[in-house]
């Protein structure tokens, strides 16, 4: 299962459109990617935080747009797209 948190939603809706299609492909990408456990290398997805089954990852949109996304044993749930210092911020805030 897919979630989508309100904070990514409206963040999400701030970007350009280009940047909104950069996103929207990382997304189809990193989707595919819990069906065939493949990523492509340009994603670079990278485990930033795990605590127990509770694991968060962050993947490149492009080189400037991160996705971070929270996996947990029943539900995947995408938290934050935004700059390298917003995940930076995100993840001070885990601890």
């Amino acid at each position: 299962q897919f979630i989508y948190k309100e904070r990514y939603l409206k963040r999400f809706d701030r970007f350009s459109r280009h940047e909104q299609d950069l996103i929207a492909e990382a997304d189809r990408q990193i989707r595919a990617y819990y069906h065939t456990r493949q990523a492509p290398h340009g994603l670079r997805i990278k485990l930033l935080y795990a605590a127990g089954a509770d694991k968060v990852f962050e993947a490149r949109a492009s080189q400037a747009i991160r996705i971070v996304w929270a996996e947990r044993v029943d539900a995947v749930s995408f938290v934050l797209v935004g700059s390298h210092d917003e995940v930076k911020r995100y993840l001070r805030s885990l601890r």
